[in-house]
């Protein structure tokens, strides 16, 4: 059974999908959702309810500054992609598993981790396509130069800037 839930950040509303199997996907969507929307009620005896709920413990400590080493991620489920796009997948992992929250990696870096030194455009095309942004931190990758580069999340670079700024804050408070 699928269910939406949605979390409140400094930076807008997340909306977070889930089946069974795990989280789905998560897209910040602006500054204000519907108010019939953020009170839709889960159902309480679904697996894809605990999903989302992990999800949303993980970015209450996530956007409350608590070291998120402490919190256990959210099941994600990328299944409909494995097939499809299976580089994409392979470097959602890598960026999720290997690039720690400050932490920055640029297009062609990551393009060589997943096997494919030449593939800094495809990143640029798993990073758009990402499902499940904020655990798979695309924000973390950068152009070659250091600028920011592309966001397509809601407010664009503005939102890659702060979640950027906001993980060093937090980097500095635990240190």
């Amino acid at each position: 059974m699928k269910q939406v839930g949605y979390f409140k950040s400094p930076v807008g509303f997340y909306e977070i999908r889930a089946d069974n199997d795990g989280v789905t996907y998560i897209q910040l969507k602006g500054t204000k959702i519907k108010a019939a929307e953020e009170n839709k009620k889960l159902d309480p005896k679904s697996r894809s309810t605990q999903h989302i709920q992990d999800c949303i413990a993980w970015m209450d400590a996530y956007f409350l500054n608590s070291p998120l080493a402490k919190v256990k991620l959210p099941a994600l489920n990328t299944k409909e992609f494995e097939l499809s796009k299976p580089f994409c997948c392979r470097v959602w992992k890598i960026l999720k598993d290997r690039v720690k929250a400050g932490d920055t990696i640029t297009y062609g870096e990551l393009a060589k981790m997943a096997g494919n030194p030449k593939g800094a455009r495809a990143v640029g095309t798993a990073m758009k396509t990402n499902p499940v942004s904020l655990i798979v931190p695309c924000h973390r990758v950068v152009k070659s130069t250091g600028d920011l580069g592309n966001y397509s999340s809601f407010n664009g670079t503005a939102t890659k800037k702060w979640l950027l700024e906001h993980e060093n804050a937090i980097n500095s408070a635990v240190n």
